[in-house]
């Protein structure tokens, strides 16, 4: 076991003091909407932090991972999880290898419900070991997953894709004695994964697969890209519908390089797929890209706008409606540029520099989420900086990222963005290196859920009217401008007194941010009273009549002299009686 004494600096032993003062908890305020919070770190001692990894989740989790090496050379694969009131967690070991054992490049991906999966890669018996190890909110870590020796030796040569239902692959380039593969193993929520892996092309050992690349959408697509290196140098693709079957690869292009960036995408909307990668023509190198029709693939091309130039990097990221970014950097005279363009519908955008005549660039990461946003970031000298894209906006000024960190943030790094937020991982490097994170909240224009229990349009015939229904925990409502008690769980209940005819009234929910949702109902209120009213008038018309009739009736038999005629008249004034008796009864019923 290897023992190597370190000299703190000064910068150094502050950071530690400043670093114990941390509560235990990893407590943070919470970040401000519509702006970066500035980093913080996540790691919590002076170990070497290297590898740093991120993913969130739309349920507003987040993970992030990375290797500390501590001054004996051991390794620890470390995590820390951020949910929402209470923060980022203290960083705690998923793994340790100590003696001559080496790990490296761990990945991270989410599902929507906070489910996750972290893999990483061991060096140990003069080979490559990948393993994974799958997290379930409410049940906690499962076991470490073997999935056998790997040759993909770096974060670029191997990928891990999640979707939001919580299905993953895992691509890589497994190693045998005589032959190596690029190999799919296949995992399911709930399940987990499959015993054993897709095996997209098998070739000898003398021969090379670069760059595997990964994506998976919530269909169940997905795509496998790679580099062969056998008698051409052929970028390879193949696709899975999303009924699960794989399509045998197709070769795109020899692009006359050996390349480690190559990218694919998937439209959800339209099954249809697109590919990436750097060709080499007379005097530059170029971005192409390819895409399906009808499964046919295109004839390649450059990426529309960016050419002309010697491009070392480029990254594509695709949404599910088929909305793609590219983000380039390339050299053109003395400097670096950082270009970006869209593709949406066919089309490729005018290309906007995200930053010109750059030195000391470290290569940018990007994201996209379904609402077209995406984001791009990159080291310039010392600096973490991004830029953010939204469709009404366009591009935002490419800014620091980092003003909390002590020392120089020259890393790599990796970027995930939400509907919520975006989560940016990287390293503040002294003379160890140290996690970091950066959040940017976007600000919440989402109006709150608003259910109501009654139709739109009614009628009644009482005076009071009850309005039921639901909106988000924490929402405020009003009817017609009157505030309405709303339960925690967001039901609320309310009496509203009608006038006579058509009554509007205006149901609104309000959320802590501002944003409102209305539902208006048109209630009719049939008021009973007047009709009644005009009933009573007329039964007391037909009574005065009546009641003349019985004036007569006694003034006839005042005067009788004949028992016989004196009967004959009781009988009219009984019937009389009997017709004002029927009409009082029915002015009570009607009543």
């Amino acid at each position: 076991m290897k023992v190597e004494l370190r000299i703190l600096s000064v910068v150094a032993i502050a950071l530690l003091v400043f670093l114990g003062a941390l509560p235990a908890t990893g407590a943070q305020a919470e970040e401000a909407a519509g702006g970066w919070d500035g980093g913080m770190a996540l790691q919590m001692n002076l170990n070497n932090g290297i590898d740093q990894f991120v993913a969130q989740s739309e349920s507003g989790n987040k993970m992030a991972v990375w290797v500390e090496i501590d001054t004996d050379d051991d390794h620890f694969l470390c995590f820390s999880m951020y949910t929402a009131g209470n923060g980022w967690s203290w960083p705690a070991i998923m793994a340790s290898y100590y003696g001559d054992y080496q790990m490296r490049s761990p990945q991270v991906v989410m599902a929507d419900d906070g489910s996750a999966i972290v893999c990483w890669i061991v060096y140990y018996d003069g080979d490559f070991h990948l393993y994974s190890r799958d997290y379930v909110p409410g049940t906690g870590w499962g076991e470490p997953f073997y999935h056998g020796i790997t040759n993909s030796w770096g974060w670029r040569e191997y990928v891990l894709s999640m979707n939001g239902d919580g299905d993953a692959l895992l691509a890589h380039e497994s190693e045998g004695t005589t032959e190596r593969s690029v190999q799919v193993w296949t995992y399911e929520s709930g399940v987990g994964w499959n015993e054993t892996p897709e095996e997209m092309l098998t070739v000898p050992l003398a021969e090379d697969l670069n760059g595997i690349y990964a994506t998976m959408s919530d269909s169940g697509r997905a795509a496998v890209i790679w580099q062969h290196i056998g008698s051409e140098n052929s970028v390879m693709v193949s696709t899975r519908d999303d009924a699960g079957s794989w399509e045998a690869p197709s070769v795109i292009d020899d692009p006359g390089m050996y390349t480690s960036v190559l990218r694919a995408g998937i439209d959800d909307s339209t099954g249809e797929f697109m590919v990436t990668y750097p060709k080499a023509v007379p005097s530059y190198t170029l971005t192409y890209f390819s895409v399906t029709d009808d499964g046919v693939w295109s004839v390649p091309a450059p990426v529309a706008g960016v050419n002309d130039s010697i491009c070392w990097n480029h990254k594509m990221v695709m949404n599910h409606e088929g909305v793609a970014v590219v983000v380039t950097t390339e050299y053109i005279g003395t400097g670096w540029d950082v270009n970006a363009t869209k593709y949406d519908d066919g089309e490729w955008s005018p290309v906007i520099s995200l930053g010109t005549n750059l030195s000391g660039l470290f290569y940018p990461e990007i994201a996209i989420d379904d609402l077209g946003r995406a984001v791009v970031t990159f080291t310039i000298e010392q600096d973490r900086v991004a830029a953010i894209y939204t469709p009404e906006d366009g591009w935002s000024e490419t800014v620091p990222i980092e003003r909390n960190a002590i020392s120089s943030t020259y890393s790599g790094a990796w970027v995930s963005i939400c509907s919520r937020s975006i989560l940016v991982g990287y390293s503040c490097v002294n003379s160890v290196g140290t996690v970091w994170v950066s959040s940017y909240e976007f600000p919440d224009t989402e109006p709150p859920a608003l259910l109501i229990d009654q139709d739109l349009t009614s009628e009644t015939d009482r005076p009071l009217f009850e309005i039921t229904g639901s909106t988000e925990p924490g929402a405020t409502i009003d009817v017609n401008g009157k505030q309405v008690a709303v339960f925690a769980s967001g039901e609320f209940s309310t009496m509203v007194e009608l006038s006579p005819g058509a009554n509007i009234l205006v149901v609104t929910a309000t959320d802590d941010a501002g944003n409102n949702a209305t539902k208006t109902l048109t209630v009719t209120y049939n008021d009973p009273v007047p009709g009644l009213e005009d009933q009573i008038g007329d039964q007391q018309e037909a009574i005065d009549g009546l009641q003349d009739d019985l004036d007569a009736a006694n003034d006839q038999i005042a005067g009788v002299e004949s028992t016989a005629m004196l009967f004959g008249i009781l009988g009219v004034v009984g019937l009389v009686v009997a017709i004002v008796a029927l009409i009082m009864a029915f002015m009570r019923r009607k009543g």
